[in-house]
């Protein structure tokens, strides 16, 4: 049989692939037909659907109303009453953002007026004291001198006159004396008049701070616990318990984080300590050598003895919730 003859002789795999493209285009001619009961079948469902769906679009979804804003008057509240659920929301809410940045602004103004308030009596304080050092530099070179008894024994009715004037000059230079040291009293009484009402003025702004960025602090259930809390939290940063009672917004703000690290870091122990638990569990692995020479214990001793050092420098200079918290972990290990 001759080369071209062989090739015009389908071969078993083309009638395979004949076989299967036959089969294919069966399938896909099943595959688009549909028939004719099927349609209106379809089509009744899904008007049967529409109808569900236009009733359940019937009834209204019951949205509660938002109260009346503090802001608006009783005669505002029949036009509250009009707006329909949604509006009353989005106004509630817009009200309660602007309540919100008003109390904000008008808080930061009050602290910026009470600290120039401070920094200005503490300026007069200043201005008070280099008056009465000035007034005390001023009397001291002005020391009047008592006049010379003698001259009344001599005999000399000059000298008799000589004595009268000295005294009358010292009388003179005493009455001075005497008033400038009550000027320099009142003028040091006024620089700590000023003193204080700056401390005081402090005080208040401290504690006005303190009541917005902790209100529970004030709080009559709250309040003790956390007071309590945060005086463990401070004798561990090494506070003493009478110092806490004059203690800052600052002081307390930052021992209010510490004890937040310090929950989160307890929380963690607790976690690591389960999962430790299932490690010991475990078939133990043979251990590796490390390289390198493991330091003695009084290396490792000195190591953590200026880690504490330095946590508490840090601490002390910032006063910040990180570094107090980073002195209780010190401490802890």
């Amino acid at each position: 049989m001759s080369g071209e003859q062989q090739d015009d002789i389908p071969s078993i795999n083309d009638f395979l692939v004949e076989e299967e493209g036959e089969q294919q285009a069966s399938q896909e001619e099943q595959q688009l037909e549909l028939s004719e009961d099927d349609i209106p079948a379809e089509e009744e469902e899904a008007g049967d659907g529409e109808e569900e769906g236009g009733e359940d679009e019937g009834e209204p979804d019951l949205v509660e109303k938002a109260p009346l804003p503090a802001s608006w008057s009783k005669e505002d509240a029949k036009v509250w009453e009009t707006l329909p659920p949604d509006a009353q929301a989005v106004v509630a809410r817009r009200e309660a953002e602007r309540d919100k940045y008003v109390r904000k602004v008008g808080f930061e103004a009050s602290q910026t007026r009470q600290q120039v308030e401070t920094q200005a009596r503490e300026v007069i304080a200043q201005l008070h004291d280099n008056h009465a050092q000035a007034l005390a530099v001023y009397a001291q070179q002005f020391t009047p001198q008592p006049p010379d008894q003698r001259l009344l024994y001599t005999g000399n009715p000059d000298d008799v006159l000589t004595y009268q004037r000295q005294d009358a000059a010292y009388r003179a230079g005493a009455d001075q004396q005497q008033q400038l040291h009550q000027q320099i009293a009142q003028v040091q009484q006024q620089a700590n008049l000023a003193r204080t009402q700056a401390q005081q003025a402090e005080r208040g702004s401290d504690a006005q701070r303190l009541k917005e960025q902790l209100p529970e602090w004030f709080d009559p259930s709250e309040g003790p616990k956390l007071q309590t809390e945060l005086q463990s939290i401070g004798s561990e940063l090494g506070y003493p318990v009478e110092l806490m009672a004059e203690a800052s917004s600052t002081d307390i703000l930052a021992l209010k984080k510490a004890a937040e690290w310090r929950a989160k870091a307890d929380k963690l122990d607790k976690l690591m300590a389960k999962k430790m638990e299932g490690v010991r569990a475990a078939k133990e692995m043979p251990r590796m050598a490390r390289p390198g020479v493991k330091p003695t214990r009084s290396q490792q001793q000195a190591s953590t003895a200026q880690r504490k050092t330095q946590a508490m420098n840090n601490f002390g200079l910032t006063r910040s919730g990180d570094d107090a918290a980073a002195l209780l972990f010190e401490r802890k290990r």
